[in-house]
């Protein structure tokens, strides 16, 4: 969705129509409705109210209900139904939880002190040499609070993120998200130029790296293959910096999130790298399934899922 060519394709074309401009402004003015109107409830009083609505939601709205279902049912086939609608439902709560966050992250970025930090000796080493670092995590917990969490620690830690579709979303999001770190580089053929560029002068940069993108190679994630992009990995052996999993589990109490900046991953191949950063995925979300975005295609596989 986004790159050099992206005003001059027939799909922005067609989505700056003036109807579509007006769905997507009232739908913005919905959300920051919602916002205002809850502003001075504390963030941990409103997620706790809000999260079983988004658990609700996923388990009534078909579409998601059958992909995240479908996910689980490919990765733990002998989980069972309640089970497999306990997670889905939880993932559900987790996705809203993180909506109501990412509104408020300029609070999160503001209270270091609700993070409670491990790996402190992986950012230290970053800090001492003169090279930078690609951090790579998934849709998994906040995983903001992994560039919050590398802030406090005297590291800045720019992100590479997915345009969303809501073009005024998408402007209030670039606002919120550079309180975090910067740069706020967006995914496309420029950000990928500015993306090289800042590792190469000595900058660290997050990576989410757990979507699918087709034409990518297969690497074995939760015990199957997954196109996996070795974009990150590439990037790190081009610039000689470490590839560093790092993961932000929300938890039931304060501090809110666990921070974990694991040792880097082994130097290898491209390949090699990333299917070590699979495997660090796939334990994070064996731990705790409910924190992880089932709602995507991971994988390619069609197939169809059973009634519930």
């Amino acid at each position: 969705m986004t790159g050099d060519g992206y005003k001059e394709s027939s799909w922005y074309m067609t989505r700056d129509r003036w109807s579509t401009r007006a769905v997507e402004w009232v739908l913005f003015a919905l959300a920051r409705g919602f916002i205002a109107v809850t502003w001075l409830i504390p963030t941990r009083v409103l997620t706790g109210v809000m999260a079983p609505v988004g658990g609700l939601i996923a388990t009534l709205v078909p579409g998601a209900r059958r992909r995240a279902a479908e996910n689980i049912d490919l990765v733990w086939p002998d989980l069972g139904p309640r089970r497999r609608r306990s997670v889905i439902r939880g993932a559900g709560a987790h996705f809203m939880c993180l909506m109501i966050e990412y509104t408020r992250l300029r609070r999160l970025a503001a209270h270091p002190e609700r993070l409670n930090v491990s790996g402190a000796d992986v950012v230290e080493a970053v800090k001492a040499s003169p090279k930078g670092a690609v951090i790579v995590t998934a849709h998994y917990g906040n995983w903001e609070g992994i560039r919050v969490a590398a802030k406090e620690l005297g590291l800045e830690t720019g992100i590479v993120y997915r345009a969303f579709n809501n073009r005024y979303v998408d402007r209030y999001a670039m606002d919120l998200i550079g309180c975090c770190g910067e740069p706020v580089l967006q995914k496309g053929m420029a950000g990928s130029r500015q993306l090289v560029t800042h590792v190469m002068r000595g900058g660290t940069v997050m990576i989410l790296v757990d979507q699918r993108n087709s034409g990518a190679p297969f690497l074995p994630f939760l015990g199957h293959p997954a196109e996996t992009v070795t974009a990150a990995a590439d990037l790190a052996i081009r610039a000689g910096v470490p590839l560093i999993p790092a993961v932000a589990r929300r938890t039931s109490k304060l501090p809110a999130f666990d921070v974990t900046f694991e040792q880097p991953v082994a130097p290898g191949t491209a390949e090699e790298m990333m299917t070590g950063v699979n495997a660090r995925i796939g334990k994070w979300v064996e731990d705790c399934p409910e924190q992880w975005f089932w709602f995507h295609r991971r994988w390619r596989r069609t197939y169809r899922s059973r009634d519930e």
